[in-house]
């Protein structure tokens, strides 16, 4: 299980949810329960091989590449 970053396209609602990664499919926007929903990467990036262990994206953040997964 994890617990994964979501946006729906339709209403542009960020929403998390805890889910098998088989079951990423599956999940509907609980504001207007919309199936048209991509996974989105928010936060600070982990970059093995950096100096701290943290970092190694140019902005910080996985929303600027797209993610580091």
């Amino acid at each position: 299980m994890a617990l994964i970053d979501f946006k729906c396209i339709k209403c542009g609602e960020k929403f998390e949810e805890i889910v098998k990664l088989s079951d990423r499919e599956n999940i509907k926007c609980p504001k207007c329960g919309s199936e048209d929903i991509k996974q989105v990467f928010e936060g600070k990036c982990c970059s093995v091989g950096s100096s701290k262990g943290v970092g190694g994206c140019s902005s910080g953040s996985c929303g600027g590449c797209s993610g580091c997964h």
